[in-house]
């Protein structure tokens, strides 16, 4: 816990210095003693000539050297006034001074004292004893919910502490779905004792690590206290960094947060992440999800990468919603992966993507372009209803379960070059509003196509679906009106496997 203690808040570095509170120069003895003598001298002064002081008097009476008398003593009376204002002003600062020394007193007290609380919360991270552990996770928690300005600062302690390498326990392990390669087989040697009382442990400091990190991430429609919901003294996000983290049973569910990096993170058990939302980068790159997933409902406003991360469970992203880029090249989906009414806003990459499992895309939107070149659907696939307005990449794509392409619709141009469909794949009902490339596009004698797609081995190049079916809604179905939707639409044919 070494990296814990080289934080210190430092006066200048962890918060601005407002203007009334700024140091202030010492004032010059000389220049400001020489303004006050002039001052009285010539505000006297100039008290005497406005009073008639220095008028001449040709026929001085009694009563005249008495109304001269007392001009003098007023003219004398504004003087020390004048010296009794100057006075006072400079009492005035001198208070200010003392009172703003009392603050910045204070201020430093404060500041020693919050850096006292952080040390001590540090080293009982440090500790051997996971109830110390837990004790410095709930006084991180009482120093940023104290203190807007640190909050960033605690969120990234117990990010940091989640970050440690750990192995959980063996029950943990064995709650993985089988397909993982986190489950142990069932010759695998069991830890003895101590070590598993010991990973057990420190379960449970991490769990409350998680859990609190999540609280104060979570913003609720029916939360009246202010201070739940963590923003910094700026008025900004938290951000989190999990980089590589072993997680168990992860919630983020509801959570706000700026940006997200959870590349490499190893999630056992749930992983629930269900309307979670991203305002900025979420990076799950490389993520492991030994469980299942739950990204439903999850909204991912800015860039969302997720390539080569690894789903062996069930993944649920029905109902998200990416506004950004998205990226799922080599992405690995071992179990189902539910898609349906999924939106994806920017542009949306699935190159070679597996999904090894059934993969239900019914009702999702694809508001840009949609690559998924390469991309491998092992087991049933369910495209109906989906809709694809920007181009649409399928070369290469190979379907070897069954495709319902039912209700979709393609809106862009629409590239098959080179796809293979092993199963009952039905095209019969998809709409292609522009061209469409099938150059050396496969499909087994099960698939069912539109009339006038011949299935030859001969044929080498089609390239307009659309004008097939435009061709067999004119023919009719009698054989004379079937023999013409397959002559027009000779150019529109697929190789057989």
């Amino acid at each position: 816990m070494r990296f814990l203690k080289r934080w210190r808040i430092g006066r200048g570095a962890t918060r601005g210095v407002a203007s009334h509170d700024a140091p202030l120069r010492p004032m010059p003895f000389l220049p400001v003693m020489v303004a006050v003598v002039l001052v009285v001298l010539l505000g006297g002064g100039a008290a005497m000539w406005l009073l008639g002081v220095w008028s001449p008097q040709s026929q001085a009476t009694l009563a005249a050297e008495r109304f001269r008398l007392d001009q003098i003593k007023t003219a004398l009376t504004v003087a020390a006034g004048l010296a009794a204002g100057v006075t006072l002003l400079m009492t005035l600062r001198r208070q200010a001074l003392s009172e703003r020394a009392q603050r910045f007193a204070e201020s430093d007290a404060l500041e020693q004292r919050t850096t006292t609380l952080y040390v001590a919360a540090a080293d009982q991270l440090g500790s051997d004893k996971a109830a110390v552990r837990l004790a410095g996770l709930y006084a991180l928690e009482r120093l940023g919910q104290d203190n807007p300005k640190l909050r960033q600062t605690v969120v990234d302690v117990w990010c940091a502490y989640l970050r440690m390498p750990y192995v959980p326990p063996v029950e943990v392990l064995r709650g993985s779905v089988k397909r993982s390669p986190e489950h142990p087989s069932d010759d695998a040697e069991a830890p003895d004792a101590k070590t598993e009382a010991e990973r057990r442990e420190e379960l449970q400091v991490r769990l409350t690590a998680q859990r609190l990190l999540a609280a104060q991430l979570r913003r609720t429609q029916t939360d009246t206290d202010q201070t739940a919901y963590w923003i910094d003294a700026k008025g900004n996000r938290m951000t989190t960094d999990l980089v590589g983290a072993v997680l168990v049973n992860f919630s983020f569910a509801s959570c706000e947060i700026e940006q997200g990096d959870l590349s490499g993170a190893q999630f056992h058990g749930v992983a629930d992440l269900s309307e979670a939302q991203f305002h900025g980068v979420a990076d799950l790159s490389e993520a492991q999800f030994h469980g299942d997933a739950n990204l439903s409902e999850a909204q991912f406003h800015g860039d969302t990468n997720l390539d080569e991360a690894q789903f062996h469970g069930v993944a649920y992203l029905s109902d998200g919603q990416f506004h950004g880029d998205t990226y799922l090249s080599e992405a690995q989906f071992h179990g189902g992966a539910i898609l349906s009414g999924t939106q994806f806003h920017g542009y949306a990459s699935l190159s070679k993507a597996q999904f090894h499992g059934y993969a239900y895309l019914s009702g999702a939107q694809f508001h840009g372009d949609a690559n998924l070149e390469e991309a491998q659907f092992h087991g049933d696939t369910d495209l109906s209803g989906a809709q694809f307005h920007g181009d649409t990449n399928l070369d290469e794509a190979q379907f070897h379960g069954d495709t319902d392409l039912s209700g979709a619709q393609f809106h862009g141009d629409t590239d098959l070059s080179g796809a293979q469909f092993h199963g009952r794949s039905d095209l019969r009902e998809a709409q292609f509003d522009h061209g469409v490339d099938l150059s050396h596009a496969r499909a087994t004698p099960a698939a069912p196509l539109p009339s006038g797609w011949i299935l030859s081995s001969s044929a080498s190049r089609a390239e307009l679906l659309g004008e097939v079916i435009r061709a067999q809604d004119h023919a009719g179905a009698s054989p004379d009106g079937q023999r013409k939707a397959a002559a027009d639409g000779a150019g529109a044919q697929a190789d057989t496997t």
